[in-house]
């Protein structure tokens, strides 16, 4: 938007702007639309700090109303009881193939936790996030973090609960050490969950209201707001960060059993 709105200014504005032959004008209204395009993209590498009057923004708005649906026939690999299915068919030749015994479900149980625990961490840290604060206007990146961020905390929440029934019911042995680690897995996520992230999302949405809001713009609220907020996600990423710490630690005890296979 600013990149279009540069050569109006100097066009409007100029003070030889009335003195400007009108062929001139003409030729330069009449630059090749994809160049803006360009430039509109360029800019989108700082999307993440763009007002709501962005104009992906307003297209997303414009086309609400659109109806239909994305594809015309999903495939069937996207319906999630063909995904469990073809899960469990292989769960059950892999079963069958080893003498299936109660105690390598188990074991599987506990690597399916784990592997589902540190993946979403690792996708949602060091990628998800960063690809959508990248290219997404900062209220609609804010808007779909307040969806995904309860999802991924009560996964979280779910994969560390699952590990330690495993170790506590199921284990001979298992370190106490491991016991610590999953245990702070599953506070930091539940502090997290339910009253970080509740927290950074209410003060989030607030100045939004107010940046919205029709009328002159309250910049000292706005200012109050964007500082608790700030606080908040220092204080949800923090937690995050330990959680990822102990979730790679367990990873590593989890490694330690593979070595008999490996020497």
């Amino acid at each position: 938007m600013l990149l279009a709105a540069a050569p109006q200014a100097r066009v409007c504005c100029g003070s030889h702007a009335a003195a400007r032959p009108a062929a001139q004008l003409r030729l330069q209204s009449a630059r090749p639309a994809f160049r803006m395009s360009t430039g509109a993209r360029r800019r989108s590498a700082g999307a993440a700090a763009t007002p709501a009057s962005h104009p992906v923004v307003a297209a997303a708005a414009a086309a609400d109303g659109v109806q239909g649906d994305m594809v015309d026939a999903p495939s069937a690999a996207n319906k999630n009881i063909v995904r469990l299915l073809a899960v469990s068919a292989v769960v059950a030749a892999a079963a069958r193939g080893t003498a299936y015994l109660p105690t390598a479900g188990i074991a599987f149980v506990h690597l399916l936790a784990y592997g589902s625990w540190l993946g979403a961490i690792v996708w949602t840290t060091f990628i998800a996030g960063i690809v959508m604060f990248k290219n997404l206007p900062r209220q609609m990146f804010g808007r779909v973090q307040s969806k995904l961020f309860p999802l991924y905390f009560g996964l979280s929440a779910a994969a560390s609960t699952i590990q330690l029934g495993v170790l506590a019911f199921a284990a001979a042995n298992a370190p106490q050490k491991q016991f610590v680690l999953l245990g702070i897995g599953l506070a930091s996520s539940l502090l997290n969950l339910l009253i970080v992230e509740p927290q950074c999302t209410r003060v989030m949405f607030q100045r939004y209201d107010l940046e919205n809001a029709s009328g002159p713009r309250d910049e000292g609220a706005i200012k109050a707001l964007q500082k608790q907020f700030g606080k908040w996600h220092g204080i949800s990423s923090l937690i995050n960060l330990a959680t990822l710490v102990v979730a790679v630690g367990h990873g590593w005890w989890l490694a330690s059993l593979l070595t008999g296979i490996l020497a």
